[in-house]
């Protein structure tokens, strides 16, 4: 039964790739944007958040709560 199905799916896959539809594999990235969502806009966030809580830290040690 496994086996039909894996076929089955072989067989989707291989009817979009061979261009019957050629925006099949496309359509799932239609909302993704590098700017907003890449490693480099990580990397950003987390650059952004680290110097926050580094800016916190130093606020708390100057006040003498640690």
């Amino acid at each position: 039964m496994a086996n039909i199905a894996k076929c089955a799916r072989a067989s989707e896959v291989l009817s979009k790739v061979n261009g019957k539809n050629p925006h099949a594999f496309s359509a799932r990235f239609t909302g993704y944007s590098e700017a907003s969502e890449g490693i480099m806009a990580q990397q950003r966030e987390a650059d952004r958040r680290l110097k926050q809580i580094q800016a916190e830290r130093a606020v708390r040690l100057k006040r003498g709560v640690v």
